[in-house]
């Protein structure tokens, strides 16, 4: 039977004693020490030629600073130390250490550990980066990591795969939510219940959301077996994050800067990552892979993103032109009609979306009666898409990444370029290429659509007629930054290979500038255990993936049913993405399987099936 309350990392302490505690955390020592316990395990990031990031928690049951010893060595018993050093788990960063650990060999496995007297923490295994030519180089790809909804088997099947050399988070490395949020009836159904179980907020919040999660044994693993490279994405803060604000929160919640600052520091302390020291918000960084490639990591979340763009809010209705000789009895013209002499006037009027196409309603005295909140049946106002295109969307000064980042990321492709390495990989958060609303009208099951969600899946089909995006907090709501980005990728040696998470599906993509001319290439991650598109749209997810496809002038494959992850393989030849499935996360006993794969090769910026 499922636990009616999650155990808190107090009552983890308590009952982690006698045999079963000396097991799980390593051995006691002499008597009369006072305990430390490695409850969160250890992790490894941000690997260099000659560095790497280490991470330990060391918890102190006096709550008095720890001094730690770590070890860096060639084998995993420890007979070879190549690197050692001291830190202290101070009770300001919550007993959490991390060690720049230098003067490594480049290209190469090494085992680690922390040491507290004869307490020792959980043997860890990572490995540098590589220099001067690379035949093949291999990260696993993911993204959005609910523990309310569901296992983490995704880490698993990646941890104990030997082959990869890199966990690449793309972010949502946790949810803000509590259990009675998104994905909190999941997790009482399965009995993943998180803590706190309420909104996190406060720095000490986050920390023991953070804290919560690393209790989980796959995710241990993961970080245990691999280095992780990651970036945050709007979870790790709120919802729809933008650079001034989210979409999850509200005033009665406090200033958002507060917010915003304590998910930043739970953030630094959590994640094995090296901390910019002129900037800490600043987690854009590049890392090479020999001469192989240069991956390339944005924040295209908090540092500059402008907001996002509603269309509840900011996208005009559609009016109809009247002749306004009369002032006091408005004439609608017809359609096309632009008759000489006389005053126009435009009104914003419904329409009757009931015929095709949409009739407009232009008895005006009529219309001043409706509510636009409750309006008749088949009546609705319909967006201006022309407008909306021209006056919001193409906004210039409206930017995913601000200023400085995309200057630093134009210097860093030219670099990459300059330096003769094949692949640009971009590490990011959300889908940068085209992805329009598609009509689900004919597809979906509407009696199993409640009523006041029908009007939703209504609007759906009316965007889709116009071609506007599905989701504005994508780079198609910021268009006009994606073809400066595109412009930067066009460059003479450059070979770009985009990977995206957040939307909890599957896509690979073909990126096209405005001309057609083929940019760059787009794998897109599916989530960890976060529900997808079939949680939601009630229908055969085959035929939803299609109309998708259908849609988009990029998009060339979709699956928005699975939880898994991207295989991205890199060689000087080609560079492939393999999406790899399981087949449940509401169970520890699942099955993995191989779903699509596609590659490119160098010059081409176009996708190939793989067999």
């Amino acid at each position: 039977m499922a636990p009616k309350t999650a155990p808190t990392r107090r009552d983890t302490l308590k009952t982690l004693t006698a045999a079963g505690a000396l097991l799980a955390l390593g051995p006691l020592g002499c008597a009369g020490a006072e305990p430390v316990y490695f409850l969160h395990g250890v992790a490894s990031g941000d690997p260099l030629q000659d560095r790497v990031i280490l991470w330990t928690r060391a918890q102190p049951e006096n709550g008095e600073p720890v001094a730690l010893s770590w070890e860096v060595a060639a084998e995993e018993d420890f007979a070879t130390i190549v690197q050692a050093g001291t830190a202290t788990a101070l009770p300001e960063k919550d007993f959490i250490v991390k060690v720049d650990a230098g003067g490594l060999t480049p290209g190469r496995s090494y085992f680690y550990r922390f040491t507290v007297g004869s307490h020792v923490s959980p043997t860890g295994r990572t490995r540098t980066l590589p220099e001067g030519d690379v035949s093949a180089y291999k990260l696993a790809a993911m993204s959005c990591s609910h523990y309310a909804t569901g296992y983490y088997n995704v880490y698993k099947v990646i941890a104990e795969r030997e082959d990869i050399d890199i966990a690449l988070h793309l972010g949502d490395y946790i949810y803000e939510y509590g259990m009675d949020g998104y994905g909190g009836a999941t997790g009482k159904e399965i009995g993943r219940f998180v803590e706190p179980d309420k909104e996190i907020l406060t720095l000490e919040d986050y920390r023991a959301r953070y804290g919560h999660y690393r209790l989980d044994e796959d995710l241990q693993a993961l970080h245990a077996a691999k280095p992780m490279i990651a970036v945050w994405d709007d979870h790790e803060t709120a919802n729809n994050t933008w650079k001034d604000g989210a979409e999850n929160h509200s005033e009665n919640e406090g200033p958002f800067r507060a917010r915003a600052a304590a998910a930043l520091q739970a953030y630094l302390e959590w994640l094995p990552i090296r901390e910019n020291p002129q900037d800490s918000e600043q987690i854009y960084r590049a890392f090479d892979i020999g001469n192989l490639a240069r991956l390339i990591m944005l924040d295209t979340r908090r540092i500059g993103r402008s907001k996002q763009l509603e269309y509840s809010t900011d996208i005009p209705n559609r009016s109809w032109p009247f002749d306004v000789s009369d002032p006091e009895n408005p004439i609608a013209l017809a359609p096309g009609d632009v008759p000489s002499g006389k005053p126009i006037a435009s009104f914003e009027v419904p329409f009757d979306i009931r015929t095709s196409p949409p009739t407009p309603v232009t008895d005006l005295a009529y219309v001043s009666t409706l509510d636009p909140t409750s309006l008749p049946d088949g009546i609705r106002y319909l967006p201006d898409a022309g407008r909306f295109k021209e006056e919001k969307l193409a906004d210039p000064d409206r930017s995913i990444l601000g200023a400085d980042q995309e200057l630093w990321l134009a210097h860093t492709l030219e670099a990459s370029a300059e330096k003769g390495q094949v692949w640009q990989v971009i590490g990011q958060q959300v889908v940068m290429g085209r992805t329009p609303a598609a009509d689900f009208s004919e597809i979906i099951d509407w009696n199993k659509v409640p009523e006041e969600r029908q009007s939703r899946f209504r609007q759906m089909s009316v965007l889709a007629r116009e071609a506007l995006p599905v989701n504005l907090d994508a780079w198609d709501g910021y268009p006009a930054a994606r073809t400066r980005a595109y412009a930067d990728f066009a460059g003479k040696g450059r070979n770009v290979v985009v990977l995206a998470g957040d939307t909890h599906a599957s896509w690979a993509l073909n990126l096209q500038g405005e001309d057609g001319a083929p940019v760059a290439v787009e794998f897109a991650a599916p989530s960890v255990t976060s529900p997808g598109i079939e949680a939601f749209v009630p229908g055969d997810p085959k035929q939803i993936a299609d109309a998708f496809t259908a849609a988009s002038p990029d998009l060339i494959w979709a699956d928005t049913a699975h939880r898994g992850y991207v295989l991205v393989t890199l060689s000087p030849k080609e560079a492939r993405g393999e999406w790899f499935f399981v087949d449940t996360v509401k169970s520890r006993d699942f099955k993995v399987n191989r779903a699509k794969g596609f590659k490119v090769t160098p010059g081409t910026h176009k996708l190939a099936p793989l067999a």
